[in-house]
């Protein structure tokens, strides 16, 4: 499709996408699969091309050094999160101009044996260029799909998402802007045409994700590429592919590189951002310790689930979690070994919780859950088996057994609170811990509502106010 009658192909995507799959799938790296490679591309020389044997090998042992440069270059650690910077992307188009240029420096040696008439700067040129622009199209958008497409168990707040910006217009605009650059390119056509999507493909890239960005160019690309080859995008009179001179190819293809590497570019750059603004955020809202959310982080969140509009139909609960003796631990083994508890602790509640439970940290041992859409015995469940894996968690030490710890757990429900504030329902749960640790500590107390009574300070010199300073309930 990309090479006219008795003309030069534009484009050879098979070493590209052969590349890109050994890249993603390391394991099929094997002396087996390179001579299947050999193989198949041999093949494609002698029934697609019409060439004899030994030309058809010649050609797939050129191929294959380009896809083999790529694959040394860029297979280790291979993630698609190393794209996600401008020099990461510079490095794997320097790897595009690696393979690229082994493939030409081949070409070019075994250019005397299979086409003793042709001039060697021709063949470097058009083998390099045009090597080029394949892995520089094809290679990115490959290596940035994810390793496994998986469905989230919020697909339908993912899609009530996607419907609100494809109405707003943040969707769609972009892609009319490329639309329409494509159709003013097929329209208009002369040799400055294929710069016509580029504008609109910085707007793709400022208004999606990077490999939404990658992919979007690669079919622009193809587009463009596809039109001149058949006819379809004239680049002036006279200026039909098959007439084109080498050095009129060599220019086209750097047109067509520049509007691949451009958007390229600016979604590393604003990917880039992203991740920094992710971290600082990450930074600002989450603990450094226990990498648990922190108090102002905590407190936002859950006020905001208690004011959405309508209520979850089974209620939301809250728990006050303290660990117990933490203060004769930390003195009687020091404050490294306090924060290994913490930080063990934090664990275990993070791997028994739900993705969209809140847990944050309020301050020294004393942390805080918040569980949306959660019926009060479900909650009191919950925090049963927190309890109890609590209490079998083992924290090793650098010198001596390993330390057990257990934690008072106070809960409250909001069905038997009714209108009330996030400040009450801390203080609620807070002073049912207090009833947990009164107790004998190591269990889990359910506060009856707001007629409990709080508990008198001086019963117990272990009672503190709740760290919110609310005001005492009646």
């Amino acid at each position: 499709m990309t090479r006219p009658e008795d003309g030069l192909s534009i484009l050879w995507p098979a070493n590209a996408l052969l590349a890109g799959l050994l890249i993603r799938h390391t394991s099929l790296a094997r002396p087996p699969s390179w001579a299947g490679a050999l193989c198949g591309l041999a093949l494609a020389n002698v029934f697609l091309e019409g060439l004899r044997w030994p030309a058809a090998l010649s050609y797939g042992i050129t191929d294959l050094s380009g896809v083999f440069v790529a694959w040394i270059i860029l297979s280790s650690d291979w993630s698609p999160s190393r794209l996600r910077s401008p020099r990461a992307i510079s490095q794997v188009l320097a790897a595009c101009v690696a393979a690229a240029a082994a493939n030409a420096a081949i070409a070019l040696a075994l250019t005397p044996w299979l086409r003793p008439d042709a001039q060697w700067p021709t063949v470097a040129l058009n083998w390099f260029f045009g090597q080029l622009l394949s892995y520089s199209a094809f290679l990115p958008p490959i290596m940035l799909l994810p390793r496994r497409f998986r469905l989230r168990g919020d697909r339908r707040r993912s899609w009530a998402s996607l419907l609100k910006r494809m109405g707003s217009g943040t969707l769609l605009l972009p892609f009319a802007a490329l639309l329409a650059s494509l159709s003013l390119c097929f329209l208009l056509g002369g040799p400055g045409a294929a710069a016509f999507p580029i504008p609109a493909l910085m707007y793709c890239a400022l208004a999606y994700r990077q490999g939404t960005t990658a992919w979007i160019t690669l079919m622009t690309a193809l587009a463009v590429l596809l039109g001149i080859a058949n006819g379809w995008l004239p680049l002036g009179e006279g200026h039909l592919l098959a007439g084109l001179h080498a050095w009129d190819m060599v220019s086209l293809r750097l047109g067509v590189l520049l509007l691949v590497v451009s958007p390229l570019l600016v979604s590393g750059i604003l990917a880039a951002r992203s991740d920094l603004i992710s971290s600082l955020n990450l930074a600002l809202d989450h603990d450094g310790l226990t990498r648990a959310l922190s108090r102002q982080a905590f407190l936002r969140s859950a006020d905001e689930h208690l004011g959405r509009t309508p209520a979850p139909p089974q209620g939301n609960a809250l728990l006050m979690l303290d660990i117990d003796h933490f203060k004769q631990l930390n003195d009687r083994h020091g404050h490294a070994a306090g924060d290994r508890v913490l930080k063990a602790f934090a664990q275990t509640i993070r791997t028994i919780v739900r993705p969209l439970d809140l847990f944050g940290r309020l301050g020294g041992e004393e942390f805080a859950l918040f569980l949306p859409d959660t019926s009060e015995q479900d909650a009191n469940d919950i925090a049963e088996r927190l309890r109890f894996c609590v209490e079998r968690l083992e924290v090793p030490l650098d010198d001596g057994p390993p330390l057990r710890i257990s934690v008072s757990i106070g809960t409250v429900h909001d069905s038997r609170t009714p209108l009330a504030s996030l400040s009450e329902l801390l203080a609620y749960a807070d002073r049912a811990m207090y009833q947990a640790k009164r107790g004998g500590r190591n269990r889990v107390h359910a506060h009856g509502g707001p007629a409990a009574q709080a508990p008198d300070a001086t019963e117990d010199p272990a009672w503190h106010p709740p760290l919110n300073n609310a005001p005492k309930a009646p």
